[in-house]
C-alpha cells in the first residue's frame, strides 16, 4: 500500500470480508493469508471502549500474544489516549482516519501514523478493523535516514522520487534561499545523477546540486547553454510544473556522475517560497531497464468508475494494455466502447489509442480509439493544447526513451465541457502492427492551474450542496494556495468572499499554537483567539496532528453557524507556509442531525440514523480491485 486511498479502501474490503466469512475465519485470514498481511503492514481489530482499560484486542497479527487481553495504557507523543479518541470519533461517524505516534517495525522508531477504522460487530461486541500507514515525506518525518539521495541513487523509484522531493521542497518552503547551500552541498541532497535543483517560474535556474552546472539566466538542467526547451519540443516546463504543481517528466541530461548522456525520469515541483513562487526538481538516469513503478494490474484491478488517483490511473492503463495483448485488438476495440469497466458513463474516464509517428518531428497523427468521439477514429489530426504542447509530439518524445510514463497537457473535460489542465499515463503497445499508446487521464480540481478560475468547481456553495470528503480536500487545498501566494493578506478574501463562504461552510486559519489568525465564522472564532475547534473537548489536538501529518481529516462537534447548534462535523486542515512561518489552513461541513455533550467525559450521545458509512464500498467504488501488500517503505 502506497497513499492513505490504498488504506481506507483495504480496509473496507477487510470489513466486507470479515462480514461475510465471520470471525473466526477473518482472524485466521488477517492472520496468515498474503492479501491481508505482508512486512509491516498488518490489519487489527479492537473493541471499541472509551479508554485502553477496556478495550479488549480481537485481532493483531504483530503480537499474537496481546489478542484476548486489553491493551493498557496507550498514551502517544501527541498526549493522547488512542482509545479515548478512537471512541470519542466512532461515537460520530462509524470509519475515519485516526492520527498518532506509533513504533515503525521497519525503523524501530516512533513515527506518526495514519490509521483508517471502520466499525464492524466481532461476535456481537462493537468493535472495529483497522490498519495504518507510515510516510516518509510529512511534516514530522522526512528524515535524513529515510529518504535520501543515496537511497535514491541506490534504488530507484518513482515513489522514492517523489517522496525525495517532497522532503526538499519542505526545506526550501522553510528556509528559501538560505537553503542554498544545503541543498547543493550536503551529502543528503546529492548522490550522482540524483541531486535537487531550483528554477524561477521564467526558466532560470536558482540552484542545483549537479557539480558541473552553473546557476544564472540560463536553464542548464533542460539542455546546457541551448535553448532550454529545445529538447521539449518548444514545451516550457517551469509552466508545467506551475499549472500541475507536481509533475513527473522524461527528458535527457547529463549524469554526473559518468559524464554521460541519459534518460532520465525527474520530478518538478511548485514551491512558494517567502512568497516567491519556485519550481523545485531532481531526478535520477535510467539504466539498461526502466524501474517500473508500482502498482501493476495484477495488483491493483481498477475500473473506470473505481478510480480515484493517479496511482489507480496506472493501474487502469497497465490493465488494459495487458487486455489488448489477451483478447485482440477487435475485443479491446468493443470492450473499451462499450464495457463498463472500461468507460465511465460520463466520459469522465475511458481508454484511448493512439498511434506513434515514425520520426520524432512534429507531425499530425492519427487515432485508433476514442469512446467520447468516434468519428475521430481512423482520422490523422493535429493536436497543440493551450500551454502550447503539441500532443503527439510529446507522446512521441516521452515513449522515445520509456515504455509507459505521464503525459501533462490541457485537453477537453468532457464531464465539464471545457479544456482543463489533464494528467494522462500512456503505455506503448502493438495495434494491429502498429506502434500505438494506450492511455487514460485524470482532471483534478486542486492544482495551481485550476484552482484560481473559480468557476463554481471549488466553490463554497459547490461544498455545501453536495458535501464530500474529495471536495472538501479541493476546497481546502485550493484556499491554500491562496495564502502561499498572498500571506497573512489571504485571511480577508477567505474570510468574507462568497467563494470561500456560504452559510455553514467557512475557511478558516490558525497558527501552531492553536490560535485563529482569521474565520469565515463571525459568530465563532474571532484573530487572536484560540481555535476551539480544533481543541474539542475531550478531543485530539487537531493542530498538533495538523503540524506532524501536514493535512488530516478530523471529526468533532462544532457550532453550525447556520443553526447555532452543536452538531457533528468533519474538516479537513492543510499545512502551509506564510511568509516563512506554518499555519494551518482548514474548512468543513456538517452531518445532518444535532449531537448533544454529554457533560464531563467529553463523548458524545450517539448519532442519528443513517449516518455516512464506510461499508459496502470495496466493490461499488474501487470496482475489481485487489491490493496486493509490499513490505517498502516508500509512499505516494
Amino acid at each position: 500500500m502506497h497513499t492513505t486511498s490504498d488504506v481506507q479502501a483495504f480496509v473496507r474490503c477487510a470489513a466486507e470480508y470479515l462480514t461475510e466469512h465471520g470471525t473466526a475465519e477473518a482472524r485466521r485470514a488477517f492472520h496468515e493469508d498474503e492479501r491481508w498481511r505482508h512486512g509491516p503492514i498488518y490489519l487489527f481489530v479492537e473493541r471499541v471502549a472509551p479508554s485502553a482499560d477496556e478495550a479488549l484486542v480481537y485481532v493483531y497479527p504483530r503480537d499474537p500474544s496481546r489478542e484476548g487481553d486489553v491493551w493498557g495504557t496507550y498514551i502517544d507523543a501527541f498526549g493522547t489516549d488512542y482509545y479515548a479518541e478512537s471512541f470519542r470519533m466512532l461515537g460520530l461517524v462509524d470509519s475515519g482516519w485516526m492520527y498518532y505516534w506509533s513504533g515503525n517495525p521497519s525503523t524501530g522508531t516512533q513515527q506518526p501514523k495514519s490509521s483508517y477504522l471502520v466499525e464492524v460487530d466481532w461476535d456481537g461486541q462493537r468493535a472495529v478493523v483497522g490498519a495504518g500507514i507510515y510516510a516518509p515525506d510529512l511534516p514530522g518525518t522526512c528524515s535524513s535516514e529515510e529518504v535520501n539521495a543515496a537511497d535514491l541513487a541506490a534504488a530507484p523509484s518513482e515513489a522514492k522520487l517523489e517522496a525525495f522531493a517532497r522532503c526538499a521542497a519542505m526545506l526550501l518552503e522553510e528556509k528559501g534561499y538560505f537553503a542554498r547551500e544545503e541543498l547543493e552541498t550536503s551529502s543528503r541532497w546529492r548522490d550522482g545523477s540524483s541531486y535537487v535543483f531550483v528554477m524561477d517560474l521564467e526558466g532560470n535556474q536558482v540552484l542545483t546540486g549537479h557539480g558541473l552546472r552553473i546557476n544564472g539566466r540560463s536553464l542548464h538542467e533542460f539542455g546546457g547553454t541551448s535553448d532550454p526547451m529545445e529538447q521539449f519540443g518548444g514545451r516550457d516546463m517551469a509552466a508545467v510544473g506551475d499549472a500541475f504543481g507536481e509533475a513527473l517528466i522524461y527528458y535527457l541530461g547529463r549524469n554526473p556522475k559518468t559524464g554521460t548522456i541519459q534518460p532520465k525520469v525527474g520530478i518538478l515541483k511548485r514551491v512558494v517560497s517567502h512568497g516567491v513562487p519556485l519550481i523545485l526538481g531532481a531526478g535520477y538516469a535510467l539504466g539498461s531497464e526502466l524501474m517500473v513503478s508500482e502498482p501493476t494490474c495484477d495488483e491493483n484491478r481498477v475500473s473506470a468508475r473505481g478510480i480515484r488517483t493517479r496511482r489507480d490511473l496506472q493501474a487502469f492503463v497497465r490493465c488494459a494494455a495487458e487486455y489488448i495483448e489477451l483478447h485482440g485488438e477487435e475485443e479491446a476495440y468493443r470492450a473499451f466502447h462499450n464495457d463498463e469497466r472500461w468507460r465511465h458513463d460520463d466520459d469522465l474516464y475511458y481508454v484511448f489509442v493512439n498511434f506513434l509517428a515514425p520520426t520524432p518531428e512534429r507531425f499530425i497523427s492519427g487515432t485508433a480509439v476514442f469512446p467520447p468521439e468516434p468519428f475521430r477514429e481512423g482520422a490523422s489530426r493535429e493536436l497543440v493544447d493551450n500551454f502550447g504542447t503539441d500532443y503527439y509530439y510529446e507522446l512521441h518524445r516521452v515513449l522515445r526513451d520509456v515504455d509507459e510514463g505521464w503525459l501533462h497537457y490541457a485537453f477537453t473535460n468532457f464531464n465539464a465541457g471545457r479544456s482543463e489542465p489533464k494528467s494522462s499515463y500512456v503505455v506503448e503497445v502493438d495495434w494491429n502492427g502498429r506502434r500505438a499508446a494506450v492511455g487514460a487521464g485524470i482532471y483534478l480540481h486542486d492544482l495551481p492551474g485550476t484552482c484560481p478560475s473559480g468557476d463554481g468547481e471549488v466553490y463554497a456553495a459547490a461544498l455545501e450542496a453536495d458535501p464530500s470528503e474529495n471536495r472538501l480536500r479541493d476546497f481546502v487545498r485550493c484556499a491554500a494556495f491562496e495564502v502561499e501566494s498572498q500571506g497573512y493578506f489571504a485571511g480577508a478574501t477567505l474570510a468574507f468572499d462568497p467563494r470561500w463562504k456560504s452559510d455553514s461552510i467557512y475557511v478558516f486559519g490558525v497558527d501552531m499554537h492553536g490560535n485563529t489568525l482569521f474565520s469565515g465564522d463571525r459568530g465563532g472564532s474571532r484573530s487572536g483567539m484560540r481555535a476551539s475547534e480544533l481543541s474539542p473537548a475531550g478531543g485530539q489536538d487537531g493542530v498538533s496532528v495538523g503540524d506532524a501529518f501536514g493535512e488530516a481529516l478530523l471529526h468533532y462537534t462544532a457550532r453550525n453557524p447556520s443553526t447555532n447548534m452543536p452538531e457533528r462535523k468533519v474538516t479537513f486542515v492543510k499545512r502551509v507556509m506564510a511568509q516563512g512561518l506554518p499555519i494551518l489552513i482548514g474548512s468543513g461541513y456538517y452531518l445532518d442531525g444535532a449531537v448533544s455533550t454529554v457533560p464531563g467525559d467529553g463523548s458524545v450521545s450517539p448519532p442519528p440514523a443513517g449516518r455516512p458509512s464506510g461499508r459496502g464500498r470495496c466493490r461499488r467504488h474501487v470496482g475489481r480491485r485487489r491490493l496486493r501488500l509490499e513490505q517498502r517503505d516508500d509512499y505516494w
